[in-house]
């Protein structure tokens, strides 16, 4: 079954309930002042989010939210890694081989152990006993190397 176009065409039209034509066309006499408004506000409506509370999720978290606590566990994460790079026993990222640095070794492995000890009071004690355990890795493998 087939229809023609000019049969009832409005029967055969759908319809998205969210969206809404708008003739953009105008002659230099149909030109106005509601016009140019309707314009505006499509275009408003097309520029506003879909969901202010999806938008909300997406927002990072400012820095000032972090507490110090959180802070220095991230710079755990940097100086282990930094550690295991300039051991000679992990690459860096984005290089193709690895190098041994040790006098950088040393001072990142120092600077752990002090940033481990004023986490201290805000550790678990499994999570205490595992950054313990990552430092005695860290030392052992400096003293084989130096």
């Amino acid at each position: 079954m087939s229809f023609k176009e000019d049969e009832h065409p409005e029967e055969h039209e759908q319809h998205e309930p969210s969206f809404q034509k708008v003739d953009k066309r105008h002659s230099a006499e149909e030109e106005s002042e509601p016009a140019d408004k309707q314009d505006r506000e499509a275009e408003a409506a097309v520029q506003q989010p879909v969901d202010q509370e999806t938008e909300e999720a997406v927002t990072e978290v400012p820095l000032q939210a972090l507490d110090v606590y959180d802070m220095l566990r991230f710079v755990v994460s940097l100086l282990t890694q930094q550690a295991w790079v300039s051991l000679g026993i992990q690459k860096a990222p984005g290089a193709e081989d690895v190098e041994q640095d040790l006098p950088q070794a040393k001072v990142a492995i120092d600077t752990l152990e002090f940033v481990i000890d004023k986490l201290a009071p805000d550790l678990e004690p499994q999570e205490r006993a595992e950054l313990d355990s990552v430092l005695s890795n860290l030392q052992i493998n400096y003293v084989t190397r130096a």
